[in-house]
Formats: C-alpha cells, sequence, structure tokens
C-alpha cells in the first residue's frame, strides 16, 4: 500500500510518496541526499539551492559510476578465475 512522507530539504518541504514496507528504505535514502547536499553547501559555500541540488547529484553520480566499474570489474575477473579453474 502506497502512502506519503514529508521530508524537508535544505529547508524545503517535499511531499515522496512511498509503499509502505518500502518507507524506511526512502527515509535512508533521503537522508544520503540530504547529507550529500549539506557536503556540497559547505564545501562550496553555495547559498542557490538549485546549484547545491546539481553539485550533490554530481557527486552522487560519480560515486555510482565508480562503484558500478568496481563491481564489474570484480564480476569480470570472479568469471575469468573461474574459467581458470574450470567451473
Amino acid at each position: 500500500m502506497a502512502s506519503s512522507i514529508k521530508v524537508n530539504i535544505l529547508g524545503e518541504e517535499f511531499p515522496v510518496k512511498v509503499n509502505t514496507d518500502q518507507e524506511e528504505y526512502i527515509r535512508e535514502v533521503v537522508q544520503y541526499v540530504i547529507d550529500k547536499m549539506e557536503e556540497a553547501k559547505t564545501i562550496t559555500k553555495e547559498n542557490s539551492t538549485k546549484r547545491i541540488a546539481v553539485l550533490a547529484a554530481l557527486n552522487i553520480t560519480a560515486e555510482f559510476l565508480k562503484r558500478d566499474k568496481n563491481y564489474r570489474d570484480n564480476a569480470s575477473e570472479i568469471e575469468r578465475i573461474l574459467k581458470e579453474i574450470g567451473l
């Protein structure tokens, strides 16, 4: 069943629709975004919420792409080893 939670990001409130069984996970996601936006705001001394959001999005995407590449590299290495040992 879907519900709506209100989240506050940099002083602005947003309603977020969630499935009730995923509410805790969505709160973790929201907190991660808040943390990244606060980090971008602190580092850059930026006041524009729009610019802070873009910087945070870029940082989150860079983290994701780095982890994704590591995952793919590790999966390739595991596949290579399995072939080597005949599995």
